[in-house]
């Protein structure tokens, strides 16, 4: 299992290209670097900080903009961006996040059993390129977003060693940061690690609880006065909500109906991820779960869809290292559609992606649910492949029992 030849050469060099590119753009708009959303982080940080409600105000006094949505425990957990200087937040932060990106799709190829020997450097360059691009992660490096620190959470959790005893506390916390992810600890119990599941739900749990002994005023009211469901705080645009739920309120579905569609979804994408999961396609499940916690979610930003990333990297391993050209068919299709391309130069911030498009009646409503649309495509499409390639569950499934690569190719 070795990558393709052309990827040893071609992937530093797009790797090179998309960062030419941020760097362009970033001339362009220097605006980019104020990461509005860090500025929010910071500013709840400092609220805690100095003891001030965390919800009755937004980051320019208005009490109905930019406003801290998390729950308490995040505001904690990010107390340290209260004490550095907002000029050098911003350049570390810009910095880690493309760090974490780069450290998350090795992380993923080193999981699927590719070594170095055989390219796995090549294809991560390649890879990272690719995935920058994503107008999710694009958009989350451009507004300062922790939904990269999120998914680096919960990929070092779910592909570490299985028997650690600190399994599950990755999926807790981010749970505790964000509430969204906690549908992995779901996805632990599906796959049958009890443990990493008791323990993941301990540690959000554990999260709750500081909370209220450090913020208890905040904590009161996010958790027992209905904050984290207040979907008002978030926004009153009808259009930014990505969410399935935001898609059918737009079609003028009913509420209820709304609610049921996104519960069924949950548990049809945790019932194929554990079945994804013990045919060894590990990345793949990741991928299928953290997209449904986006699409089940009662109010999803278009950068919270950066589980877009895990899909990637799945099929691009398919494509480089497998050699399967229907992989890389599909990868490069994906990439061109959820791509975060320039719409226009205009303005004081670029409007870029497939969800940018803005044209007039029924089309605005559905175009704005398109990340919704590839979510059920892929929960279609992974038991066409499934049935059609002949991908068998394996006999181990356990991360370290046997490299994933390994039960690929043993598979197919």
């Amino acid at each position: 299992m070795r990558v393709q030849p052309w990827v040893r050469r071609g992937g530093p060099a797009v790797l090179s290209a998309a960062l030419l590119l941020y760097l362009m753009a970033y001339a362009h708009w220097p605006g980019m670097l104020a990461q509005v959303d860090l500025q929010v982080y910071r500013f709840g940080a400092t609220r805690a900080r100095d003891g001030l409600d965390l919800y009755s105000a937004g980051l320019t006094g208005n009490p109905k903009t930019l406003l801290f949505i998390y729950p308490p425990f995040a505001a904690l957990a990010l107390r340290p961006l209260a004490y550095v200087a907002e000029p050098t937040v911003q350049v570390l932060w810009l910095l880690s996040m493309c760090g974490l990106v780069t450290y998350a799709v090795h992380r993923m190829l080193t999981a699927t059993g590719l070594a170095v020997g055989d390219g796995l450097w090549s294809l991560t360059t390649l890879l990272t390129g690719l995935v920058i691009w994503l107008e999710p992660v694009r958009l989350s490096l451009q507004l300062g977003q922790i939904n990269i620190v999120i998914l680096t959470l919960v990929l070092a959790d779910l592909l570490g060693k299985a028997q650690r005893p600190a399994a599950g506390i990755g999926i807790g916390l981010a749970a505790g940061i964000k509430l969204t992810p906690a549908l992995f600890i779901f996805y632990l119990v599906a796959i049958g690690r009890l443990r990493a599941a008791l323990v993941a739900g301990a540690t959000f749990v554990a999260t709750v609880v500081v909370g209220f002994v450090l913020l208890p005023t905040g904590s009161a009211y996010y958790w027992l006065r209905g904050g984290f469901h207040d979907v008002g705080r978030i926004s009153v645009d009808r259009w930014a909500n990505t969410s399935v739920g935001g898609l059918l309120t737009r079609l003028h579905a009913p509420a209820a109906l709304a609610t049921t569609v996104a519960v069924v979804l949950a548990v049809v994408a945790l019932t194929l991820a554990a079945t994804t999961y013990r045919r060894g396609q590990s990345v793949l499940a990741i991928a299928i779960v953290g997209m449904a916690c986006a699409a089940a979610s009662p109010f999803s930003w278009s950068h919270h869809w950066v589980w877009f990333a895990p899909l990637t990297v799945h099929l691009g391993y398919r494509a480089y290292a497998l050699g399967r050209g229907a992989s890389a068919w599909l990868l490069w299709s994906l990439w061109a559609l959820l791509g975060g391309w320039f719409l226009s130069l205009r303005g004081a911030s670029p409007e870029a992606g497939l969800l940018s498009f803005r044209p007039g009646g029924a089309w605005r409503d559905i175009i704005t649910g398109s990340y919704v649309f590839v979510f059920v495509a892929v929960l279609i499409g992974t038991p066409l492949w499934f049935w059609r390639s002949g991908v068998r569950p394996t006999p181990d499934v356990s991360p370290t029992a046997v490299p994933a690569g390994v039960r690929t190719l043993a598979a197919e």
